[in-house]
């Protein structure tokens, strides 16, 4: 799954929601029901985000908005946009800027595999021999 915080009025939001939507397009019949993305957005304006969503023709994003939810400190981050990804068994594997991660069609397939995400803004993952965790 992945969580991506935005806004309409966030020019740097528009181009992640738009491959987002076009993720969904081409790869929503391979994927199913196994990857969602999910839009939330920190509007103040419900209307104004609907209006924006539909113009945009962002249809394929499960969309939510953050009415009075103060979900910025629940995740911890300050800006936008943001995103989460979530793997399989619902561990948060990245937070970050969605330019962090260069190719979300891999990164969605791999987690599919079982296989982890690594790269900056990445859960650290177990060492093999020691049992250490490396620092993302």
């Amino acid at each position: 799954m992945l969580v991506d915080f935005w806004a309409t009025w966030c020019p740097p939001c528009q181009r992640p929601m738009a491959h987002n939507q076009e993720m969904l397009e081409e790869h929503g019949a391979t994927w199913g029901d196994k990857v969602k993305i999910i839009g939330l957005s920190t509007d103040q304006d419900v209307a104004k985000l609907r209006s924006h969503v539909e113009t945009k023709g962002w249809n394929k994003p499960t969309m939510f908005w953050q009415a009075k939810s103060d979900f910025r400190n629940s995740y911890k981050f300050k800006g936008i946009p943001h995103v989460l990804i979530v793997d399989t068994e619902g561990k948060i594997v990245f937070k970050g800027h969605p330019a962090n991660r260069e190719n979300l069609v891999a990164d969605f397939n791999n987690l599919l595999k079982g296989e982890t995400l690594e790269g900056e803004g990445c859960a650290p993952k177990e060492a093999a021999a020691e049992g250490e965790k490396e620092s993302p």
